[in-house]
């Protein structure tokens, strides 16, 4: 009887996705990447979890009934103002023609680059971009640290920076009273009922110049960078992040 616990890569080739091939060694999981998005029949039973990016592992979860967790599309929007020390309003992109000097950012895949803009005119390829899109658009602040943390049952299993003082920094830089304070901040978060979560879940902090520790945004698992968190609890929160279903078709 086949027993494998296949973890389905997308074909294209990423540092993230090598580094989560390496991590499945000496595991009870393995690693599979096929010459296209289609998995092949004799293999969709096994298939646990998927990793990779957002259409690829859509396609792949319906292909082996897969349910792939994430928070709901307005989740950012309705997190109380003391977690994120900013204004965010989730909305349509044709509902945000008077936004000014906002920071925007699509809900579901690049449809165009998150960024600070002064008019969303600015927002390249703007007369193209389909305007029943969503949409988050927040008070623009200044983030000196960022930091990446998998979640499972709204514990952290591991983290890493990934700017530390505005420059890129992939490795356990922060001090330890910035940790503290960091970690002081996700156990209220994550200790809070009324905040719905996941049962894994990809959570962004960071510290705002002079104001302190917020929520930065929340990421579906199977589709986030690893940065220099460990990978294998990384593998775990994967496999967490992404339920069996029975299928029901005929």
């Amino acid at each position: 009887m086949n027993t494998q616990k296949i973890i389905v890569l997308s074909p294209n080739f990423s540092e993230d996705s090598m580094i989560i091939n390496q991590a499945t060694i000496d595991t009870e999981f393995t690693a599979m990447r096929f010459g296209s998005w289609n998995v092949p029949q004799e293999y969709r039973q096994n298939v646990i979890a998927v990793y990779g990016e957002d259409l690829f592992t859509t396609i792949v979860a319906e292909q082996c009934n897969l349910k792939l967790l994430k928070p709901t599309d307005d989740w950012l929007a309705s997190v109380p103002l003391k977690y994120t020390l900013r204004t965010i309003q989730y909305n349509r992109f044709g509902n945000i023609e008077n936004v000014q000097n906002k920071f925007i950012k699509p809900v579901d895949f690049k449809f165009f680059p998150a960024g600070v803009y002064t008019s969303v005119e600015e927002i390249q390829g703007y007369s193209t971009i389909d305007k029943n899109i969503e949409v988050f658009v927040s008070d623009v602040v200044s983030w000196a640290i960022e930091v990446r943390c998998f979640i499972i049952q709204r514990k952290v299993q591991t983290w890493s920076t990934y700017i530390y003082n505005g420059e890129i920094q992939l490795k356990d830089c922060i001090l330890k009273n910035e940790e503290a304070a960091m970690f002081s901040f996700l156990d209220e978060f994550l200790a809070d009922k009324t905040i719905e979560l996941p049962e894994a879940v990809v959570i962004d902090v960071g510290y705002i110049s002079n104001k302190g520790w917020a929520l930065i945004e929340a990421n579906p698992v199977w589709s986030s960078g690893v940065y220099a968190c460990d990978p294998k609890r990384i593998i775990e929160t994967i496999v967490k992040s992404c339920v069996k279903v029975e299928n029901t078709r005929n």
